[in-house]
């Protein structure tokens, strides 16, 4: 089995707030292989651009260890960047307005000391499908895609083997979309590199990645093969957030509502913290913390699984 290009073992991450500590990721462990792609879902608030910013090095962990290529992740982050490349939700945003196509591109070669950058910013620009052309322009002057395409290149331009992607579509007309997720697709089957790829979007993630992983108030509650899991979810919390999910299927029917209201982040939970939305919750979800259950290659915590 191939060493994993990022192990996450236990880790936690809390911010200080007035009246206690919101634990936004509490005891998050998996391993992501290379030419992998691992997607986290979840809705918002429960720990995902947390755990990206921790694998990034840009939020501390207050427990357990991250590590890339058998580095630790933490205290010096030079070398990091040649590891992981990262590609933001809204590509406009994540580009410097006053810089030109060609700048952003280069500006990790230059920041790395790799020399003469042209020929490596005209190689990625080629790989991700953007015209020469564009290298002079500012990203006012381009198309939402061709903005995240140049995002791209820059996450690429250093070659790492693990690329980070929050959100990476979400801000795209649903062509584009697609285009750009074609484009990663096309990218990993060239170039070998894992992706953590970070969504809410379902229907993206069942296109791109190979196991999901359902985050739920700082932790996974499910984590397994992208079919497995999203046929027969074993989670009352991985089937709640696939019916919600809009399919010709289901048109003409709203969704079922998880009941109950999300819990205070504030609040220490004894027992299971979904316990309060739960429909299959019984008298031991509010005092016993469920173990992790392993099954054909998933795993999930669920003292009462969905059969």
């Amino acid at each position: 089995m191939p060493t994993p290009i990022l192990e996450v073992r236990d880790a936690q991450a809390a911010y200080k707030v007035p009246g206690g500590a919101i634990r936004a990721v509490d005891g998050v462990s998996f391993d992501l292989a290379p030419g992998e792609t691992l997607a986290v879902v979840g809705e918002s608030g429960c720990g995902k651009t947390t755990l990206a910013k921790a694998i990034l090095g840009l939020e501390p962990l207050t427990g357990g260890e991250i590590l890339v290529q058998g580095k630790p992740v933490g205290g010096d982050l030079s070398g990091l960047a040649e590891r992981v490349g990262i590609v933001w939700q809204d590509p406009y945003a994540s580009l410097d307005p006053r810089w030109r196509v060609g700048r952003s591109i280069a500006e990790p070669l230059r920041l790395h000391r790799r020399g003469d950058s042209g020929d490596r910013v005209d190689e990625v620009m080629k790989a991700v499908g953007l015209e020469m052309e564009l290298k002079g322009r500012f990203p006012h002057q381009l198309s939402g895609g061709q903005r995240q395409r140049v995002a791209v290149a820059r996450a690429l331009a250093l070659n790492p083997p693990l690329l980070l992607c929050d959100e990476p579509t979400a801000a795209l007309d649903l062509s584009i979309r697609a285009q750009i997720l074609n484009l990663l697709k096309d990218l990993q089957d060239d170039l070998g590199c894992a992706y953590l790829y970070i969504s809410h979007d379902l229907t993206t993630v069942r296109f791109i990645a190979d196991r999901v992983a359902v985050m739920y108030l700082g932790r996974f509650v499910e984590i397994g093969g992208i079919e497995e899991v999203f046929t027969d979810p074993r989670h009352p919390y991985t089937r709640a957030l696939l019916d919600s999910a809009p399919t010709l299927a289901k048109l003409g029917r709203l969704p079922d509502v998880l009941p109950g209201e999300i819990p205070d982040p504030l609040e220490v939970i004894s027992g299971c913290r979904f316990r309060s939305r739960c429909p299959r919750g019984q008298e031991r979800c509010d005092t016993v913390d469920p173990e992790a259950t392993a099954e054909n290659g998933r795993r999930f915590h669920c003292h009462f699984p969905v059969a």
